[in-house]
């Protein structure tokens, strides 16, 4: 194998998105499965797009110090108590809190440009803010500007929330994405 290879394969992924009755995002849970591909697996590194969030370790891994990458992302490696082994599948969770200085934009997305087997993406809103119009939706990129190319309307259930699972997933960048209603859009706006 080749180091050109991914180390690991996703074998299962779970994202809860919560927003506040502001409308901002105020946290944002991952519990992750993971199986490593090379021996030796030591870590798994979190890339996000806000330099204005915390991640934080929760179990099974330790969060290292956060890094900017050249393509402008945050890098934030959760260090595992010990190496894994080929084969081997590591089991980790971790929570990314955000401190906004400025608005972002309407949307929680999950890029995946090697494997993912399951994901399970969660979104809720604060019953005192709820979006007008909700949409689960595929980008053509993986970066800030990356442009929805498909999308489809998703209702809120009980919870003020939504969710989709996904069997499987490669090379694509998918998630929520909404609109405020006009003049009840986040406080910061």
């Amino acid at each position: 194998m080749t180091t050109a290879e991914p180390a690991h394969r996703t074998v299962s992924l779970h994202e809860w998105h919560v927003l506040g009755p502001d409308g901002l995002p105020s946290r944002h849970r991952t519990v992750h499965v993971l199986r490593a591909l090379r021996p030796g697996l030591r870590a798994y590194t979190f890339r996000f797009d806000s330099r204005e969030a915390r991640v934080t370790a929760i179990r099974g891994a330790r969060a290292a110090t956060p890094r900017t990458e050249p393509d402008g992302l945050t890098a934030v490696d959760l260090v595992f108590p010990q190496p894994i082994a080929a084969g081997e599948t590591a089991s980790l969770e971790y929570e990314t809190v955000f401190e906004w200085r400025s608005p972002p934009a309407p949307q929680v997305r999950r890029a995946a440009r090697s494997r993912v087997e399951r994901l399970e993406m969660r979104v809720q809103f604060s019953p005192e803010r709820l979006p007008e119009e909700l949409r689960w939706a595929v980008w053509d990129g993986y970066g800030p500007d990356a442009r929805v190319r498909a999308a489809e309307v998703v209702a809120l259930d009980h919870d003020c929330a939504a969710h989709r699972f996904v069997d499987e997933m490669q090379g694509v960048t998918v998630g929520f994405t909404w609109t405020w209603p006009p003049g009840r859009g986040s406080a910061a706006e």
